[in-house]
């Protein structure tokens, strides 16, 4: 009994040390990527929307330490610009504390990035631009000119749209930064939950395989009452 015992904590011990040691390659992969990066700024709005992110779920003491791993120190400005290395750095040190895979982290802040900090500081700009599903992600690009004229160095992404049916579309997403495929997935995911409808979202192409573009089928529906 005292063998199968010890045997089961060393195939534990083995267990959790191969799901770190995942966790670790995953890092790097998302560093290696961050590292083809150009000088470029994004403002502090998006470190902001991070921090709230893990403050509402994982609380202060994760947080601390997220900015500790990302070597940030003291408060982060929302109209302050920052160079994208930091939001980068940011992300990775969530993947590694918070032991989650990039995607996932990825997504959820797409995600939280819809429904949190543009429904609600946003929501006027928001309803200007679409009051349905396709008809926002039609005007994105004319909402983020809109956007920069307050943020005047911001260097937003372009999406374009194609309707493919009455029930499916194709976003491609252009941007001069990489890695972020699927914080792109997790727009029209919290869209979908915005505008009350059932989205699925498949990866067709990235731009880390070679395309000019990330590119995304979508299909969506209204969620029934029924």
């Amino acid at each position: 009994m005292q063998r199968l015992s010890v045997s089961q904590n060393h195939l534990q011990q083995k267990q959790k040390d191969d799901f770190f040691q995942t966790r670790k390659q995953q890092c790097r992969l998302f560093y290696q990527q961050i590292l083809i990066l150009e000088e470029t700024q994004m403002y502090g709005l998006v470190n902001k929307a991070v921090e709230s992110l893990v403050l509402s779920k994982f609380g202060q003491d994760t947080w601390d330490i997220i900015c500790e791993k990302a070597n940030i120190s003291g408060p982060i400005i929302s109209m302050k610009s920052y160079d994208d290395q930091v939001t980068y750095d940011l992300v990775g040190a969530c993947v590694e504390v918070l032991e989650m895979p990039v995607e996932d982290v990825l997504h959820t802040f797409g995600e939280y990035w819809v429904l949190d900090v543009a429904v609600v500081n946003y929501s006027n700009l928001m309803d200007a631009h679409g009051m349905g599903f396709v008809e926002f992600v039609k005007n994105l690009d004319q909402m983020h000119s809109r956007i920069q004229m307050t943020f005047d160095t911001l260097n937003p992404p372009s999406f374009q749209c194609q309707e493919l049916d009455a029930e499916t579309i194709k976003i491609s997403y252009f941007s001069e930064r990489p890695g972020l495929t699927h914080f792109v997935v997790g727009l029209p995911s919290g869209l979908g939950k915005h505008f009350q409808e059932d989205v699925n979202i498949e990866i067709l192409a990235t731009k880390a395989e070679g395309a000019v573009s990330d590119d995304f089928r979508v299909i969506h529906r209204p969620i029934s009452n029924s």
